[in-house]
């Protein structure tokens, strides 16, 4: 394995997330009156309860496709039909244009391995290897399926209470978690070519006595996850019961885990921080060859810059941010913090505003749409234009990223959950 510094911080997955709601009125997007000429050439991708929708940045429909799983840069998307016999059809969509490119057939029923939630697709970091899962619940069964058709699908059968947790880039180790009592789980390894589970759990030794036990067994709850640049590394992060947030990084070619244990209030949380937990997000880029992640949570004001190959904070900081309200939040965000296409601003949702955030040393520089909720981000390729989704998920606000200003409004006809931009 090559072996390139990693530093991480927080995660962008461009991943469909799917909420419920109630359609509105209008049947097609209809952008607000703007001061500044909105741009046309960005197209967004955005899921909800209804399916997913590729607008441009005016508010048209260009695609419809349905209920989907998407590749990186969404350019690609995978659908499971089940049809009247009760077999499964899964169809290679070009996210473009929403035309099938490809079909593979399964027997049975079979549904997304993440069924929409915010974290995994499913799908390998490159896009390759999607896995789908049996939807009954008494059972933990799997199809492996190699989206290029150059291999036959492969069912794997796991006694036990399992769900899908990462499948490597070559599509030979499936990545499980093990669902033990309350929020406590093992990370296991089934070998894909064999079927077979892997005996023992997949764990960091510094675990042992902090957040795991000598049988791999850790407590906490799943917060959001993210493939790093590269796709070798897959991070989790965890909330603690008592000792706060952590992210568990998973080797997924050589089958090894290291943990991030020191993340800012790591072991010294309180009533609030832990109500705010679910905000934490990462954001991962590769800027000029160098592979950065970041962890950050807009609620607390709290962000991590880390070096997983050392397995420590390289540098942490606090900036400012509203009072957090007593409880949990009201929403949890899909897609937290983005970094620009540049490298040299992140974004960062809090309860309410966007915070940006200067890379270079982490310090806050700016507060845009403050007093104004979202639940997603995404940033145009040409670095010019910030797309926040409402934490109603009911429009877009189109700001520039660099100023703030807002520049137009974009009305959904049905609420989204999630908000990314197509790969040109």
């Amino acid at each position: 394995m090559v072996m390139r510094r990693l530093l991480v911080a927080a995660v962008l997955p461009a991943i469909l997330a799917v909420s419920c709601g109630s359609a509105s009125r209008d049947q097609n997007p209809a952008p607000s009156a703007s001061a500044a000429p909105t741009r046309t050439n960005d197209a967004l991708v955005l899921g909800g309860a209804d399916g997913t929708k590729v607008i441009d940045a005016s508010g048209q429909v260009t695609a419809d496709l349905g209920r989907v799983i998407g590749a990186p840069g969404w350019t690609v998307a995978f659908a499971s039909d089940v049809d009247s016999s009760g077999n499964t059809a899964v169809r290679v969509i070009d996210a473009r244009t929403g035309r099938t490119a490809r079909t593979v057939q399964l027997t049975g029923r079979w549904a997304s391995a993440a069924e929409y939630g915010n974290g995994p697709s499913g799908l390998s970091p490159n896009g390759r290897w999607l896995v789908l899962a049996d939807p009954k619940a008494d059972r933990a069964v799997f199809q492996v399926i190699d989206t290029t058709g150059s291999a036959q699908p492969k069912r794997i059968e796991i006694p036990g209470r399992f769900s899908f947790d990462a499948i490597s880039d070559n599509g030979e180790s499936l990545f499980l978690v093990e669902r033990l009592d309350g929020t406590k789980y093992r990370v296991r390894v089934a070998d894909v070519r064999s079927g077979l589970l892997v005996p023992g759990a997949v764990i960091d030794v510094k675990q042992v006595a902090t957040t795991a036990d000598e049988n791999g067994v850790m407590n906490g709850s799943y917060t959001t996850a993210t493939a790093g640049p590269g796709g070798e590394w897959y991070f989790s992060v965890y909330q603690h019961p008592t000792k706060g947030p952590y992210i568990h990084a998973l080797n997924t070619h050589t089958r090894i885990a290291e943990c991030i244990l020191d993340l800012p209030t790591f072991g010294n949380a309180s009533a609030v921080e832990m109500a705010k937990q679910p905000f934490w997000s990462l954001a991962a880029d590769d800027y000029h060859g160098i592979a950065r992640l970041y962890a950050v949570n807009g609620a607390l004001g709290r962000i991590a810059l880390v070096d997983p190959y050392e397995i420590k904070v390289k540098r942490s900081a606090t900036f400012k941010v509203p009072a957090p309200a007593p409880g949990p939040a009201a929403f949890v965000p899909h897609a937290g913090a983005a970094v620009s296409p540049d490298g040299y601003r992140l974004y960062a949702l809090g309860e309410t505003g966007i915070f940006l955030i200067d890379t270079s040393d982490l310090s806050m520089r700016a507060t845009f749409a403050q007093g104004s909720a979202f639940r997603g981000l995404a940033v145009s390729p040409d670095n010019s234009t910030l797309y926040a989704l409402a934490a109603d998920g009911r429009s877009v606000t189109v700001l520039d990223a660099r100023t703030g200003r807002p520049s137009a409004t974009l009305r959904l006809a049905a609420p989204a959950d999630s908000i990314a931009i197509q790969r040109p």
